[in-house]
């Protein structure tokens, strides 16, 4: 696994009682050999989600859901759309709510705007995005997970303009509340002291660079 995920593996976002776990794995960024290895370890093998958060090879991708045989649910990165490339395996969840393992799961592609290239987004068009997002976040009565490729504002992104976290995401951290919030574009190879995850009230935002194992609670639906 990448670094810092046996930690991430032996905690759970804080969801109440609960009935049960589901195993997440997400990835990003770069291929994780390890993932398709002849041995699969056995804390991969309760892997019972697939999420990408950008910037993978299709083939890699699909490479995974054949080895792991669980849905996979993807966003895209900003290099995704720089190059002709087959469609991405599994179901993108852009701007979009779904439900997957036991969880409520919402994601957004690409990040801020430095060059018009690829798959970029000016913050302005991103909070309208999030915005458009809430009705289906109400109608679902909230969400467990946010699945982003760019960080949130102040929380694991960079200076430069190309790895700045978008403000929309740090509000929608703050309204929204997952359980978790998982995003990819700023790599850990880069930052060697960089944080794998941080808490921000009940949430922890982890960064999915190469791959990370999630064990979430699932949380307690109240009867409507």
């Amino acid at each position: 696994m990448g670094r810092g995920a046996a930690s991430i593996q032996e905690r759970s976002a804080e969801g109440g009682s609960a009935p049960g776990r589901t195993a997440v794995l997400a990835v990003g960024d770069r291929p994780d050999e390890r993932l398709l290895g002849n041995t699969l370890p056995e804390a991969l093998q309760a892997v019972r989600l697939l999420v990408s958060c950008g910037d993978l090879p299709a083939d890699y991708l699909d490479a995974l859901a054949g080895r792991f045989r669980v849905p996979l649910l993807y966003v895209r990165g900003n290099h995704d759309g720089r190059v002709e490339s087959p469609s991405l395996p599994g179901e993108n969840i852009h701007g979009r709510v779904v439900t997957a393992g036991g969880l409520r799961i919402l994601g957004f592609e690409g990040s801020n705007w430095y060059n018009g290239e690829g798959v970029q987004y000016t913050e302005r068009q991103m909070w309208w995005r999030v915005q458009a997002a809430r009705p289906a976040v109400w109608r679902f009565r909230g969400v467990d997970l946010v699945v982003t490729h760019a960080p949130p504002y102040g929380i694991h992104d960079a200076p430069d303009v190309c790895h700045t976290g978008f403000k929309a995401f740090r509000a929608a951290l703050q309204t929204l509340r997952p359980l978790y919030f998982v995003h990819g574009h700023t790599h850990l190879d880069y930052s060697p002291q960089a944080s794998r995850v941080t808490q921000v009230g009940r949430t922890q935002v982890v960064n999915a660079f190469r791959s990370v194992l999630l064990t979430v609670d699932l949380p307690v639906r109240k009867a409507s």
